[in-house]
């Protein structure tokens, strides 16, 4: 690689080794559409517009499986609230998305993921504290 370019890409050039390729521990960066922070993929959460009852929805892709253009977003109630002040969302897909829905299913996958929410199940309902509840081995 010459030293020009280089200069002119400097974040691409301290990603790649001599031969040109990507090291091993390279990982995918995406961008928060809240707080606009590059990070890792594995950092950010994917939305997808879907089209409920007539008019594109945002929703939260836990798989990151869903068909469609994704916008990516820290999971941090901060960078939601920027994003749809901004209408950062709106952008990403390229036409208008409600986000109300989204707004409240992204604070219960928040509260999920941490653990925060209630458990729906009780426990003396078979689920074991420790171990496999369905087990043999007493």
């Amino acid at each position: 690689m010459d030293e020009t370019a280089a200069r002119s890409r400097p974040e691409q050039a301290a990603r790649r080794n001599d031969s040109g390729h990507r090291p091993t521990d390279a990982h995918p960066i995406r961008t928060c559409v809240g707080c606009r922070r590059r990070d890792r993929q594995s950092h950010v959460m994917r939305v997808v517009a879907r089209p409920i009852d007539g008019h594109l929805t945002a929703v939260l892709d836990e798989r990151r499986r869903l068909s469609g253009r994704g916008a990516w977003l820290h999971p941090d109630p901060a960078c939601m609230e920027t994003a749809v002040k901004r209408k950062a969302f709106s952008r990403a897909f390229r036409g208008p998305v409600d986000t109300a829905e989204f707004a409240a299913s992204f604070q219960a996958h928040l509260e999920r993921r941490d653990g925060r929410s209630v458990p729906t199940v009780p426990p003396e309902s078979g689920s074991a504290p420790y171990g496999n509840p369905m087990s043999t081995q007493r």
